[in-house]
């Protein structure tokens, strides 16, 4: 069987290849010709390449040159601010915008997303033209992946934006593309829901190590829609199937810090992330957040974490810590940091090598972009079964008490299981890593979370503006009048 390194060194060729900058049909109709292409197995395997390479937008992961990355969603959340002015971020952290000021993190996302669906689209339509020429294991497996990649955009699209519309096939010319009607969440749901049972089935049970998604990351992904359609007993069903697995390759990793930074690499607690490898395929986090610090900690964060949790020095940089910046220290006097210290004297560590003085920019990044972790199942699975009724079994507790007592952290175990230990716990051990504004969004709370938020050394609070994002506004516009703005807008 041919075998093939998803280190994505194909990924801009293929994204030329295969994309443009329309959203829902110019992009899969200059696809290479269906009649010249896939006569190889070679072929087939570019095409999935070009599935996963949408994860490769700054706004999905990083990139080099960048003046940001994914890490500003979480700017969106009660646990960072933003001021920076890349792809507005800062606009939406404030509540200050309307569809005629979101292009970039609102229209972006969009687009890559279904960009990226295109090319899922594209490749399940034609990937049986070499049935004769793949096993049947790895025709499995590329299906698997391919669906599992589609499932991923599909569900950054419905938390986002609600309605969006589905299309399972490859765009046509002559299609309906300028009067198909958004579809239903709970349409896409279940779509969402029958893709990742796809990939759940022809995924190989195997720890995840190459940039390929595995069964894991299937697992870890379904139990994530579930939690958020508050389908409670299937997320918990789910989450178990690989938690309570005697095969299951994934486990808590000793060291929390490296799991962003210097030990990432067969990570088993890395169940998905987006992989890069210096110098040819790098980013520029170490000089976006360890120099510019243009996206840091708010003191709710830090006042979050209990006393004595060492998570708190590996995720936040406070006065005095040792700082590659300065051989004084962390805010002290001779800061040569490149961009503004924060204004409340924080910033993030996470992810950055704290060794390098990276305000410069000539020393690149490669570390991966962690997308699911085992950690966050353990979680999921914990409010999954205290939501669902099943907070007094010991299992569900000893998921949250797992993370809490692995080494590296040592904090003492809970005795019992409550709603605001499991959101708690979530927030300090995924802090920095995007996740907490939809967590928020899930729980309904955010707009009760955010203005109490201050942005600036004025005082002033943060504004929520709605539980969904505007649809783009030249996608408004294109459609003429078949859909409705989302409530708010």
């Amino acid at each position: 069987m041919k075998t093939y390194k998803t280190k994505y060194s194909l990924l801009i060729f293929m994204t030329m290849l295969m994309s443009c900058s329309s959203v829902l049909d110019k992009d899969p109709l200059t696809n290479p010709s269906s009649t010249n292409y896939w006569n190889t197995t070679i072929e087939a395997q570019k095409a999935l390449i070009a599935c996963y390479a949408k994860l490769k937008e700054p706004l999905f992961s990083g990139g080099p040159n960048q003046s940001g990355n994914s890490l500003y969603w979480e700017a969106l959340s009660d646990n960072a601010l933003n001021t920076s002015g890349w792809e507005g971020f800062d606009v939406i952290m404030r509540g200050d915008f309307d569809p005629s000021t979101t292009a970039g993190v609102v229209t972006k996302t969009w687009q890559f997303a279904f960009q990226g669906i295109a090319n899922c689209n594209y490749f399940l339509a034609n990937v049986d033209r070499r049935v004769n020429a793949l096993s049947e294991v790895e025709s499995k497996r590329m299906k698997g992946e391919a669906s599992f990649l589609r499932a991923y955009y599909y569900n950054d699209l419905v938390q986002l934006f609600g309605d969006v519309p589905l299309n399972l096939e490859p765009e046509t010319l002559d299609g309906d593309f300028q009067q198909r009607p958004r579809t239903a969440k709970s349409i896409v749901v279940e779509q969402i829901l029958q893709d990742l049972d796809v990939a759940i089935a022809n995924l190989p049970q195997v720890a995840y190590s190459d940039g390929r998604a595995v069964k894991g990351s299937a697992i870890g992904l379904k139990t994530r829609v579930l939690l958020n359609g508050k389908r409670y007993q299937e997320a918990a069903e789910t989450a178990w199937s690989l938690i309570g697995d005697p095969n299951n390759p994934f486990g808590l990793y000793s060291n929390y810090a490296g799991i962003f930074f210097g030990e990432q690499n067969n990570n088993k607690e890395i169940m998905f992330s987006v992989l890069f490898t210096a110098p040819t395929d790098y980013h520029s986090m170490d000089q976006v957040i360890g120099g510019r610090m243009s996206v840091f900690p708010t003191a709710e964060l830090r006042d979050s974490y209990e006393m004595g949790d060492p998570r708190r020095k590996m995720t936040i940089f406070e006065e005095g810590d040792p700082w590659a910046y300065n051989p004084q220290g962390f805010m002290q006097t001779g800061s040569t940091a490149e961009g503004q210290i924060p204004f409340n004297t924080m910033a993030f560590k996470k992810y950055v090598d704290t060794t390098v003085n990276n305000a410069s920019g000539a020393t690149l990044s490669d570390q991966h972009f962690v997308k699911i972790r085992y950690a966050d199942l353990l979680l999921m699975y914990a409010e999954a079964m205290f939501e669902s009724g099943q907070g007094a079994d010991p299992r569900a507790l000893k998921a949250l008490n797992d993370i809490r007592t692995r080494p590296s952290v040592n904090l003492a175990p809970l005795t019992e299981l409550t709603r605001a230990a499991i959101r708690n716990e979530r927030r300090v051990e995924l802090a920095f890593e995007g996740l907490r504004y939809n967590d928020l969004i899930r729980w309904e709370i955010a707009d009760e979370v955010i203005p109490q938020i201050v942005y600036d050394k004025q005082g002033n609070k943060r504004r929520f503006k709605a539980y969904l994002f505007p649809i783009p506004l030249a996608e408004m516009d294109r459609m003429n009048g078949v859909w409705q703005q989302n409530e708010g807008y």
